[in-house]
């Protein structure tokens, strides 16, 4: 990856903290360790992080032949994706996630690249939302 420009640097910041305050949500993600359980591992919450402000990005019609939508044993369930952005300098982790208003749990499962000016994360939401 080539060196980046400060200039350049500088323009890509402001353009993403233009870009998340024309939408913003804040959030207060609780992040989870994985922890031994003696026949394997589970998820562990921790403190939750401090407010952040995000924007959070709608994914879901550019995946599947039926997008949104997850065959299980007992039928379909509402699946969707999103992908989460953040100022640089804004904490994400992999397992963090956070409940709507409605109680609707979204996970982050992934961190995307890591740019200077942004931070991503790919989120997925299950159930009805």
């Amino acid at each position: 990856m080539r060196p980046v420009d400060a200039s350049e640097l500088r323009f890509n910041i402001k353009q993403t903290k233009a870009f998340i305050a024309a939408n913003p949500i804040q959030l207060r993600l609780i992040p989870r360790v994985r922890v031994n359980s003696g026949s394997g591992s589970r998820l562990v919450d921790q403190a939750p992080r401090a407010e952040q402000t995000f924007r959070l990005i709608d994914q879901t019609r550019t995946f599947g032949p039926e997008p949104g939508t997850v065959l299980t044993g007992d039928g379909q369930q509402r699946k969707a994706e999103f992908q989460l952005l953040g100022e640089p300098g804004a904490v994400i982790g992999k397992f963090d996630y956070w409940l709507d208003a409605a109680g609707t749990k979204f996970e982050v499962v992934n961190l995307i690249f890591n740019n200077p000016y942004e931070i991503r994360a790919q989120v997925v939401r299950y159930g009805e939302g």
